[in-house]
């Protein structure tokens, strides 16, 4: 998850060298997508991919291998030939937190794998099931403080991007929670039902239960307000200042491929992400399209991977 700061670029980059690449791509593009069908990686993915694929004017063909927290995909995405028909989607957790998990991978996040771009910055939100009865951040503060150790936290289980959120949003604000990890998104649905009290999860994750009257959103994780939710304030505005939390999902290639092939991916890519389209369905479904060149998604996941670490060694997690 991102705690560092959103990094939107122009999509005009590319324009000078889609020249230097102009036979590719010349046969379908394989993605590889280390989440299994239906996963908000894949979903998302598939989106970005069908948009892109109009304009590449080639097939770019899903293949999912999900496990071991998307290491399976990985690890044969890193062993791909770096010719630009291996690609790979990922969420911010592959790159960023896995590797401080896993003490064993058979490829290096950072070494070996070129950025191309990102697609989506990830929202991620603090919400309650409603019959708390907390209506914002500082009112919730101070509930948490009025029941030390109490409230139970929801997550989609220990290292997750909603595991390591709640850490860092109770840390900062200086309370203490009791943690029930889930499998999953059925964190989420525990929300719902009361079985915890609060999570701080991927708007995208939760946007079902609030719209159906069943949990309730105090407050957005990033720098500014959610496009999706404008009305729904920060969590740094609402009393926790400097507070920024969100994920994103992004396209990287095996360490290798030619510059002048990722550019014009890269420019494709950003080109759907920019249509009134795909944004009316990253839309609908809680999410916001980002676009950049490939030096800002490095950048923005080098500074990830050394936030992640270090909130994965607050939370105590040992590498397995």
């Amino acid at each position: 998850m991102k705690t560092g700061l959103l990094l939107i670029a122009a999509f005009a980059c590319g324009h000078a060298f889609a020249a230097d690449a102009p036979d590719y791509p010349a046969r379908p593009v394989r993605m590889i997508l280390p989440q299994g069908p239906g996963s908000t990686t894949d979903l998302l993915g598939r989106i970005a991919f069908l948009h892109t694929s109009e304009r590449l004017g080639k097939q770019l063909v899903v293949d999912n291998r999900p496990g071991a927290g998307g290491t399976l995909g990985m690890e044969t995405a890193s062993r791909a030939a770096p010719d630009g028909y291996t690609l790979v989607g990922v969420a911010a957790s592959m790159l960023t937190i896995t590797p401080h998990i896993y003490s064993k991978l058979a490829y290096d996040p950072l070494r070996d794998f070129t950025p191309v771009g990102y697609i989506v910055l990830a929202q991620t939100a603090i919400c309650v099931n409603n019959n708390l009865p907390a209506r914002s951040v500082r009112d919730f503060i101070d509930l948490a403080k009025a029941r030390p150790g109490k409230l139970n936290m929801g997550s989609a289980g220990v290292g997750s991007t909603s595991h390591l959120g709640g850490i860092l949003f109770t840390t900062q604000a200086g309370i203490s929670a009791n943690h029930v990890p889930y499998k999953g998104a059925a964190n989420i649905a525990a929300l719902a039902q009361g079985e915890v009290d609060w999570v701080l999860s991927p708007l995208s994750a939760v946007m079902p239960q609030v719209r159906a009257g069943r949990a309730r959103c105090l407050a957005t994780g990033g720098e500014k307000r959610s496009a999706v939710t404008p009305d729904i304030p920060t969590i740094a505005e609402s009393g926790l200042a400097g507070f920024r939390y969100y994920g994103w999902n992004g396209v990287i290639a095996p360490r290798g491929t030619p510059r002048n092939v990722i550019l014009k991916f890269n420019r494709a890519m950003n080109e759907a992400l920019n249509s009134a389209e795909l944004r009316k369905q990253y839309f609908e479904l809680g999410e916001e399209p980002a676009i950049g060149t490939p030096e800002d998604f490095g950048r923005l996941i080098r500074e990830d991977y050394a936030s992640m670490g270090k909130l994965v060694k607050l939370a105590g997690i040992k590498p397995e």
